[in-house]
């Protein structure tokens, strides 16, 4: 009898598990969702309101960057069949940091269309972490890394190669991304700079912010210079008011100008909470 009482509550539990882990919120405007759009001839927004994920397209497949939060990221397979795509040509996750509205959704991808994940170490330990403090409806596994990122690492995915770097300072173990995406056939050169925020305690990862800004500053000019930004949340690099100023004759995410002022003001958040810490 007693076994039966307990078989009875292990299966209960289990069917709960499996509902949430198959569990996809309502698509609405209190949830963050926003219907995905085209960016460039290879690039697309499947991000919601509060945080950014990139689509690319290549010869050889899909690449994802970032998989927001659990359970809103699996909006993301529908979204990308809105696109016109199909999700099982997802190759690659690229993970830009183990905060759980970047990586929460990432094992639900990989489980349905068994794409790869690359993350940083520290990423992964701070997914993990993440994971662990996980519930109700925001839990989540974390995912299966494939492969673990190293500075000026390179991936290449058919005719697109992602340069990714490690920029330490919003958390322990950032990437941020190099690549090109095409406007009508034209090429320019976009980067995702992969932790834009200071929340954050101690002298050490105040430090590397600010090396950080540097240095993606250092490389963001070398010719060709650095056009579009793609910050890891929308906000920062303007996205849906750009969108709403584009036109045939000009897409408004081309603007070498405003990344430049983007790091400004990474610069000055940096300066700032320096500041703030070395007063401690």
């Amino acid at each position: 009898m007693k076994y039966s009482i307990f078989l009875i509550i292990l299966l209960s539990f289990q069917s709960f598990a499996l509902e949430q882990a198959d569990f996809i919120p309502e698509k609405t405007e209190k949830n963050g969702y926003v219907e995905p759009f085209q960016m460039f001839d290879d690039l697309y927004y499947v991000g919601d309101k509060w945080v950014s994920a990139y689509l690319i397209t290549t010869s050889d497949g899909l690449v994802l960057v970032d998989s927001l939060e659990s359970p809103y990221g699996r909006w993301i397979p529908e979204n990308i069949e809105k696109l016109g795509l199909n999700p099982k040509d997802l190759k690659y996750m690229i993970i830009t940091h183990g905060h759980s509205d970047h990586v929460g959704s990432a094992e639900y991808i990989q489980r349905k269309y068994g794409s790869k994940l690359i993350i940083s170490y520290e990423g992964s330990l701070l997914a993990k972490s993440q994971s662990e403090k996980s519930k109700g409806k925001s839990q989540f596994m974390p995912p299966r890394v494939d492969n673990i990122a190293q500075d000026k690492d390179e991936l290449i995915v058919g005719n697109k190669r992602f340069k990714l770097y490690l920029t330490p300072g919003h958390t322990k173990g950032t990437l941020s991304i190099d690549f090109s995406v095409q406007d009508k056939g034209i090429e320019h050169r976009a980067f995702i700079v992969g932790g834009n925020g200071t929340n954050f305690n101690g002298l050490d990862l105040a430090e590397k912010y600010v090396q950080s800004v540097e240095k993606i500053r250092r490389i963001s000019q070398a010719t060709p210079a650095v056009e579009v930004n793609l910050a890891s949340h929308p906000h920062m690099a303007q996205i849906f008011s750009r969108k709403a100023k584009g036109s045939e004759e000009m897409n408004p995410f081309i603007d070498e100008d405003g990344f430049q002022e983007f790091l400004d003001v990474l610069e000055a958040r940096g300066a700032k909470k320096l500041l703030e810490e070395q007063s401690k």
